[in-house]
């Protein structure tokens, strides 16, 4: 669908970015005509937006990049439909936003165009005819009607295309989810991330899929289906369908992906990683069994509590599971993001967890082949909540090696 908006005005200025002739040499001032300009906002991927008419912004960059005019095009007729500029060679950008794409956003739909014009002194270029396009990726989350048969919890579905700018798309105990759509700004060879953490078939679960090919002008639709993975067990698939060919499209799928059961194609081995307690940091000695750890009052015993990961082969993901025998527990878990916490790429709910127990967390983490991290002032806080709390750590390296390794608190 295409609604047309025809900037209509008196004679104005000069050529369209298709005219192949050298610049002239003459020194001096032209002019840029609008006087039969069109600008058109092609709405083929459906947007809850309409176009913004006069208030577009318009912006002149010259052949430095350098910006040297920015108005709008009501602006533009106000002033006798024509600017004056040096001659030389520029390139006009339309946008309904007038500044910078926003990395991700909701509901927020950006319609630009750009085209390259020369100007030549005391001559007159007329810009032509522009078509504005979604400058972004539309992305939406559904899920299948057998998938939310499955669920038994909360969950969450994250959408990453440039890292450190994600969107989460919730998803209630209830079968009821986010269906706001997500734009996000893309560029040359952009990839998306999708991760799923949630309760399903009975059981805390996390996937990550990646997938190729993410652009501007599309509407990528993500679907979560339930399959069975080789063992039998009941699992789920994230697939994407684009709008125009609603077929699905090539995806790459992460070497990682944790499901429930165990992943036939995981590669085997831990790679070396190791957590253990970090005596040479101060941990209290008599600690010697990760998974044993007694807390009692600090009037007792305060216990300086360590640790140290080792990995070899660098950090990939560092994620931590929690379980715990009581319910109150679980529930302030619940109000805080879920059980399952993705260190590299936290929530914001997760913030509350870190402010109680010190888990590091982070981007800085990619990469690192040993952290050192502090969870005494985890004792503060636990020792409120009677019973067992273990926390999963899960360490993935570069090469895909996974370690699992239990740090279990118990509050007597």
């Amino acid at each position: 669908m295409k609604k047309i908006l025809v900037f209509a005005s008196s004679v104005l200025v000069l050529l369209a970015s298709c005219q192949k002739s050298p610049v002239h040499n003459a020194k001096g001032d032209g002019f840029l005509s609008f006087g039969e300009f069109s600008l058109e906002v092609d709405e083929a991927v459906v947007t809850k937006a309409d176009p913004a008419g006069d208030n577009y912004s318009i912006r002149i960059l010259n052949d430095e990049d350098i910006i040297v005019t920015t108005t709008t095009y009501a602006q533009v007729k106000e002033n006798g439909d024509k600017i004056t500029l040096p001659a030389g060679v520029y390139t006009l950008t339309a946008s309904s936003l007038a500044g910078d794409v926003p990395m991700a956003s909701w509901e927020n739909p950006i319609y630009g165009v750009s085209k390259k014009f020369i100007i030549k002194a005391g001559e007159v270029t007329e810009i032509g005819n522009l078509t504005c396009t979604l400058l972004q990726c539309k992305v939406t989350v559904d899920y299948s009607d057998e998938f939310l048969a499955g669920i038994t919890g909360a969950g969450e579905a994250t959408v990453e295309v440039t890292a450190g700018h994600p969107l989460t798309y919730a998803l209630n105990a209830d079968g009821s989810y986010d269906k706001n759509a997500g734009y996000f700004a893309v560029g040359e060879g952009s990839t998306m991330t999708v991760i799923y953490k949630g309760n399903f078939g009975g059981k805390s679960t996390r996937m990550q899929k990646t997938f190729t090919g993410i652009s501007a002008k599309q509407w990528r639709q993500i679907k979560f289906i339930p399959k069975k993975n080789e063992q039998g067990d009941a699992t789920f698939d994230i697939v994407i369908n684009d709008l125009i060919s609603d077929e699905v499209l090539n995806n790459t799928v992460d070497a990682n992906e944790e499901v429930i059961g165990e992943d036939p194609d995981a590669p085997k081995g831990d790679g070396g990683i190791t957590l253990e307690f970090d005596y040479d940091a101060g941990c209290d000695e008599e600690l010697t069994d990760l998974t044993n750890m007694i807390i009692v009052p600090a009037d007792v015993r305060d216990m300086a509590i360590k640790l140290k990961a080792t990995v070899p082969g660098g950090i990939l993901k560092f994620s931590v599971e929690v379980q715990s025998d009581n319910t109150a527990f679980n529930n302030a878990l619940d109000a805080a993001g879920g059980a399952v916490i993705d260190l590299i790429n936290p929530s914001a709910a997760n913030e509350v967890i870190f402010q109680v127990v010190p888990f590091p967390h982070g981007q800085e983490l990619l990469g690192l082949t040993e952290v050192a991290f502090d969870l005494s002032a985890a004792q503060d806080a636990i020792i409120n909540y009677r019973g067992v709390h273990t926390f999963l750590m899960t360490i993935v390296d570069n090469a895909f090696c996974t370690n699992k390794i239990p740090v279990t608190m118990i509050v007597e």
